[in-house]
């Protein structure tokens, strides 16, 4: 089975990384947060050992009381993070030609422009001084082609399921050297100094990934995935939380983003150009384009829930992203009355994702798939 999310660790990379963790080298994590300034082309990064407290903590240090705009269509922790902070939540749409939300009305001085799932960001746009970027979904490898605009924080996460994942967490980049300094005493105050070596969690979910790799299991996984039984992963839904807290920060975390970054084989490209060759033919919207983060392979049709079920059984697991518009979860339904987000409505319908992110065992794969994937396309499209 061919799956959306990404888990499979290679053992020797754990291994190496549990050792390196034992040896309790304090200056790992800032020499990893000075490696991504490379690629966040911001001078401060700071990890957090969750994106979302990194947000909220980001939000609170600039701001109290305030009405920032965020996107309906994104994930529930970024209205969350705003509210936590001590600030008000105006929900956006999306545009109309892709996912990406970032035009807010005139007179709103802070908004988070979010490229949803790496779609592409319109450079002929001025953000105001305290635009945000949310590039939870964009391939740090490929933020350059973000950077059009000069956003006051950029956001990067590498949980779970991102295009470059560790065991969680992310960075949030600025220029800004007295919000660094005061973003880095809150996370010395809430996480402290001394980093924790590991957590058991850590090693059971990278081992666990390792081994469904190498036997070929993937199919566990996904199912698991499909039936809902993952969520526990995911934050809550219908409260204003940012989910379980971590007490520490873990060398082991970013020992095993260190390897990813290091041993990463982008193979999105060519899997980027395969999906296009099936699909192009067919008549479906194709989203995704070279200018996208290559992060998720985007499409449209209304024929979801077949396209879903018949690509299952030649094994391919696909996704509909997320299944909800944050103005209609509960906490923000009797508070938020605009709900004319005709293009976030219309995308959460008919989008699904196509697994990109692929290892080249899993690239060869999907190669082998091909015939077969074509001829249940041509089925269901006929």
């Amino acid at each position: 089975m061919l799956p959306i999310v990404r888990t499979d660790f290679q053992f020797n990379d754990i291994v190496s990384a549990f050792f390196n963790s034992l040896s309790n080298k304090n200056n790992t994590i800032e020499e990893v947060e000075n490696y991504l300034a490379n690629f966040t082309y911001k001078k401060y990064n700071l990890f957090f050992p969750k994106l979302r407290y990194g947000m909220e903590s980001t939000f609170s240090s600039l701001f109290n009381n305030q009405t920032i705009g965020v996107p309906t269509y994104t994930c529930s922790v970024v209205p969350h993070s705003v509210v936590l902070s001590g600030n008000n939540v105006e929900f956006f749409d999306c545009n109309s030609n892709n996912l990406t939300t970032e035009k807010f009305r005139d007179g709103l001085d802070s908004y988070v422009v979010t490229p949803w799932y790496g779609s592409p960001l319109d450079s002929k746009i001025i953000h105001n001084k305290y635009a945000f970027g949310d590039f939870s979904h964009v391939n740090i490898f490929e933020s350059g082609n973000f950077q059009n605009n000069n956003f006051y924080v950029t956001f990067f996460s590498f949980g779970p399921g991102k295009p470059i994942s560790s065991m969680g967490g992310g960075i949030v980049s600025t220029n800004e050297k007295t919000l660094y300094e005061e973003l880095l005493n809150k996370r010395k105050n809430k996480y402290g100094s001394d980093f924790k070596t590991l957590y058991l969690n850590e090693i059971i979910f990278a081992v666990s990934g390792s081994l469904i790799g190498h036997l070929n299991s993937e199919l566990i996984k996904t199912n698991l995935d499909d039936k809902g039984y993952l969520d526990w992963l995911r934050e809550p839904l219908n409260e204003i939380s940012l989910g379980e807290e971590v007490n520490k920060m873990s060398l082991f975390n970013i020992e095993i983003l260190r390897k990813n970054l290091n041993l990463i084989s982008n193979n999105n490209n060519k899997i980027f150009k395969f999906w296009n060759k099936l699909l192009k033919p067919l008549p479906i919207e194709v989203m995704t384009t070279k200018d996208w983060s290559l992060s998720h392979m985007n499409i449209q049709t209304k024929d979801r829930g077949l396209f879903q079920k018949k690509l299952k059984k030649v094994g391919v697991q696909t996704s509909i992203g997320i299944n909800y518009l944050c103005h209609n979860l509960e906490p923000y339904q009797k508070k938020h009355s605009n709900n004319n987000f005709p293009n976030a409505t219309s995308y959460s319908k008919q989008l699904i994702q196509l697994p990109i992110n692929l290892s080249n065992k899993s690239y060869k794969k999907l190669l082998g798939k091909e015939k077969n994937i074509i001829t249940t396309l041509e089925r269901i499209f006929k």
